[in-house]
């Protein structure tokens, strides 16, 4: 069974990654992206075309699947060849392509993304177990409404946040492309999709940003590839130490995307008007990606560009200066200013930032605190030494790249939004990011570490210069860091593959577990055999896996749901039964006929759940008389309800 499973997951892998890059790969080839700027940017593109595609086909009343992605990469094919016959595309230019992608290149690579997946596999145990994190059950439940209503429509997925199941927004990009994936399990899909969509876009992603922030150097581009595997501030320990699976998807695409502006922006400018209009279609369409994934991705790419921006942008003020232009020297900025005013006001008042802004987040740190983890590289996210000694090099790598003072700008941008969140908020810019330092660690990481890279690099140059010449040296030098490396290696992954485990295991842990090894056996023998009707359930206890792996309708499928006046009545009523209330309409006025209404005909009950809510707390805590005991596991049982 094992062999069964692992085969599966390997299997699931290589077609995760044909349908994740195959589609942008084609598109952003036909419009003249060539390299690994290709590879990198083209996650994003796949991701805005799933996300699109979808939306259509919720909106046509078509079923989500192969076909209707087949078909939306096609359109998203002739939309590149018109672009071409229109000659809105990228020409190659004549200069040569800073730092060469060589065979070390793409092993530092390679090793990057095994270094990246195997210790979270290995800490998972399979990729048929359960992540035992609110988000993560979230994203299963997702994963099941789609398979039942055959949306994956970014208009329509929210519709599991209301206990009424209307339509509402909620970005489904990532649901859209874990959807396409044949499954073993649900919970399999999960691991192996986010696993692909945060391990090898990270890894690809960070390679193409050092060679822009550092052209020319390979060097800069092999420890950058390892090190993205090593650092613990990355997207894989954000979908498995918090379950933010979609979230972790954006983020780590967001360095591939990033660094493709760069490029257009900084290094290699369009030459024409139709190729720079190819380069803004372009743009446009993987920052939509990233936002139909999830949105802070998009600010992220806006906040992390904004400093290279405003250099790109004082240069062109200075040149029109010059030339005498003074009313475009002017007026541009000036119109750079309100239209990122507008943009911001609009973001700042829109329905999304009202909810993602309100989001308490945890406990913030004294400033003393907050600013040693900025600079030190001690982020929030699964902190360890090797992320310590990997990041803390950024403010050095950062002067030695001082000709490019937005490089410096982007990491000022980076820390200045992990303080705030740190800090609890105090200034709102890190709000959209849920005031989150689990999120911005990713963010700033995606900054900090190429720069701790260069001057590590650096300081290696200037060992080599000092033992040159000295053979005993040299081999004692270059044996100390291999040691160095070995060590780096061991210690990161054994800490990602305990803290996987961690949060993986079925068994009483430091972390709270939504299911046990034997309350997940009772509900494969319970779960296909219950009748009609749902069960009733306390979100937190294991009853939601009820409906996200076996399909069985259940009243509360997630915690956080806005609930229906039927469920207020039902938890009110039940509330009244444990203070001494007769079951049944002595309960409370309508309950027994919200009771129907919902179609309860099971209560799954947990005396240990994930978290404790004293709104759904009653429903572990109710007796009731008549009932029978259909299933027993651990601490959680199913109990068919009497008559009401």
């Amino acid at each position: 069974m094992i062999v069964l499973t692992v085969l599966w997951a390997i299997a699931a892998f290589a077609f995760g990654a044909l349908l994740l890059y195959a589609p942008g790969t084609l598109t952003l080839r036909l419009v003249g992206v060539r390299g690994l700027s290709l590879f990198a940017a083209a996650p994003a593109v796949t991701f805005a075309i799933y996300g699109v595609v979808a939306v259509a086909a919720g909106v046509l009343g078509l079923d989500w699947g192969l076909l209707a992605a087949a078909g939306g990469s096609i359109a998203a094919i002739a939309v590149a060849l018109g672009m071409r016959a229109l000659n809105a595309i990228l020409p190659r230019t004549d200069a040569p392509q800073p730092g060469r992608i060589g065979v070390t290149v793409w092993a530092a690579i390679l090793a990057g993304v095994l270094l990246a997946l195997i210790p979270v596999w290995v800490g998972a145990g399979s990729p048929e177990h359960v992540l035992q994190r609110w988000d993560a059950v979230f994203h299963l439940g997702a994963l099941q409404l789609i398979e039942e209503t055959g949306s994956a429509s970014s208009l329509t997925v929210g519709a599991l946040s209301y206990g009424s199941g209307e339509a509402a927004v909620y970005p489904a990009a990532w649901h859209a492309f874990a959807a396409l994936i044949p499954a073993s399990a649900p919970t399999a899909v999960l691991t192996v999709c986010a696993s692909l969509t945060a391990a090898m876009t990270w890894v690809v992603g960070m390679v193409a940003l050092v060679r822009e922030l550092r052209p020319g150097s390979g060097a800069a581009m092999a420890g950058v590839a390892v090190a993205a595997g090593l650092v613990t501030a990355s997207p894989m320990s954000l979908w498995v130490g918090w379950g933010h699976v979609p979230n972790a998807a954006a983020l780590a695409m967001v360095p591939g995307v990033l660094a493709l502006a760069l490029r257009w922006l900084v290094r290699d400018r369009p030459r024409s008007t139709s190729s720079a209009a190819g380069a803004l279609v372009v743009l446009l369409a993987a920052a939509a990606g990233l936002g139909l994934a999830h949105p802070n991705a998009t600010l992220a790419l806006v906040a992390l560009l904004a400093p290279a921006a405003v250099w790109v942008l004082g240069r062109g003020v200075r040149h029109w200066w010059r030339q005498g232009r003074r009313a475009v020297a002017v007026g541009g900025p000036v119109a750079m200013v309100v239209l990122g005013g507008a943009a911001a006001v609009g973001l700042s008042r829109s329905p999304l930032a009202a909810m993602v802004a309100g989001y308490e987040g945890l406990a913030a740190d004294p400033a003393g605190v907050a600013l040693a983890e900025a600079v030190t590289g001690w982020y929030d996210l699964w902190a360890h030494p090797v992320t310590a000694v990997l990041l803390i090099g950024a403010p050095v790598g950062a002067w030695l790249m001082r000709r490019r003072p937005w490089v410096a700008g982007m990491l000022l941008v980076a820390w200045a939004l992990y303080l705030d969140a740190a800090l609890g908020g105090p200034l709102g810019i890190s709000g959209l990011w849920y005031t989150s330092t689990a999120r911005l660690s990713v963010v700033t990481a995606m900054v900090a570490m190429p720069l701790g890279v260069v001057a590590l690099l650096a300081g290696a140059g200037r060992v080599r210069r000092l033992v040159q010449g000295r053979r005993g040296a040299a081999l004692l030098a270059a044996g100390m860091v291999l040691v160095l490396v070995a060590v780096m290696v061991v210690a990161s992954s054994v800490h990602t593959a305990r803290r996987t485990a961690d949060v993986y295991g079925l068994e009483a842990g430091v972390h709270p577990r939504f299911v046990t090894t034997e309350e997940l056996r009772m509900q494969q023998q319970v779960g296909a055999r219950l009748g009609p009707g749902a069960v009733l359930a306390n979100p937190f206890s294991g009853a939601p896996l009820l409906y996200s792996m076996h399909g069985v309708d259940v009243v509360f499928p997630v915690a956080g749901q806005v609930l229906t006046d039927d469920q207020e009545t039902v938890l009110e009523g039940v509330a009244a039964i444990t203070q001494g209330a007769a079951w049944g309409d002595a309960a409370g006025p309508g309950f027994c006929e919200a009771l129907d209404r919902l179609d309860v005909a099971y209560l799954y009950q947990d005396s240990e759940p994930y978290q404790v809510d004293r709104r759904f707390q009653v429903l572990d805590q109710v007796e009731v008389p008549g009932a029978d005991v259909v299933g027993e596991g651990s601490t959680a049982r199913i109990l068919e309800l009497p008559e009401c």
